[in-house]
C-alpha cells in the first residue's frame, strides 16, 4: 500500500491511502477524519490518479463524512492545545469551567456532560479568538466577506463564497495566533482568486509570509485539534 498528500480547494490536506486491487473502477471509503483509501486498478497512472481526486473533491468530503466516530474513553484527554499552547484538563467542583494559565478546569461529572460543557466554553472562546482576527486582516487586505461566522465542519479549516460570506472552523482556537491569521488571510484571499492558483498564493504569501510554516503546523498538529470535539 501507498499513500499521497492531497490539498483540497481550501487548502484542507487528506493522506490517500492507495491499495492497487480493484478490477475496473475505483472504490474510495473513509479511514479517519483526514483520511481516505482509495482502490485503483493496478495499472492506473499517478497522473490520472491526481486528476480524478482533484475533479472529485465532492465525492472526497461525502466520503471524509462518513468517518466511523472514533469510540470515545469515559474521561476527558490529559490535556488539549489552547491559542497553540499545551493546557492539562482537570476538574473541580465548582459549576462553571476556569481558564488557568496552565490548565483548564472542568466541573467533575459524566463524561458526556463534561464533554459538552467543554466544547461551549470552547466555541465561546472561538468566537473572540477568530473573528476579530478576521476583521482586522479584512481592513489590511481591503478584502471584505459578505459575512463571517464560525463552522463545526470535520473536513475544513475555513470556507470562502462571495455570496455567503466566510466560516472559519471553530476548533482554530486550539492553534497558535499565526496558524488562525493564516487560515483567515486565507479565505480572505479567496475573494480575489477563488481558486489556488499562482496569483492566489502570492497574494496569500503577501500577507501571511508565514505561510509554509503555518501549513506545517496544520499538517503535524491539525488531527489533533478535532480532539476539541
Amino acid at each position: 500500500m501507498t499513500s499521497l498528500i492531497h490539498t483540497l480547494s481550501d487548502g484542507m490536506e487528506l493522506t490517500i491511502e492507495i491499495k492497487r486491487r480493484a478490477k475496473k473502477n475505483l472504490i474510495i471509503r473513509p479511514i479517519g477524519t483526514h483520511t481516505v483509501g482509495i482502490s485503483v486498478p493496478p495499472h492506473l497512472s499517478a497522473t490520472t490518479l491526481n486528476r480524478w481526486l482533484r475533479d472529485n473533491e465532492a465525492v472526497l468530503r461525502r466520503t471524509l463524512a462518513k468517518t466511523p466516530p472514533q469510540t470515545a474513553e469515559n474521561r476527558l484527554p490529559e490535556s488539549i492545545l489552547f491559542h497553540g499552547r499545551r493546557l492539562a484538563l482537570t476538574t473541580h467542583q465548582d459549576t462553571q469551567i476556569l481558564l488557568m494559565p496552565s490548565e483548564i478546569r472542568v466541573p467533575e461529572g459524566a463524561h458526556d456532560k463534561q464533554a459538552a460543557l467543554l466544547a461551549t466554553f470552547l466555541k465561546r472562546q472561538a468566537q473572540s479568538y477568530l473573528l476579530p482576527r478576521l476583521e482586522h486582516h479584512a481592513r489590511a487586505t481591503q478584502l471584505f466577506p459578505a459575512s463571517s461566522s464560525l463552522t463545526s465542519a470535520k473536513t475544513f479549516w475555513g470556507v470562502c463564497r462571495k455570496t455567503t460570506g466566510i466560516r472559519l472552523n471553530w476548533r482554530l482556537v486550539g492553534a497558535p495566533e499565526y496558524v488562525a491569521d493564516y487560515v483567515c488571510i486565507h479565505e480572505l484571499c479567496h475573494l480575489a482568486h477563488p481558486d489556488h492558483s499562482r496569483a492566489f498564493w502570492a497574494l496569500t504569501r503577501r500577507f501571511a509570509p508565514y505561510t509554509p510554516e503555518a501549513k506545517q503546523w496544520l499538517k503535524i498538529h491539525g488531527r489533533e485539534l478535532f480532539a476539541l470535539g
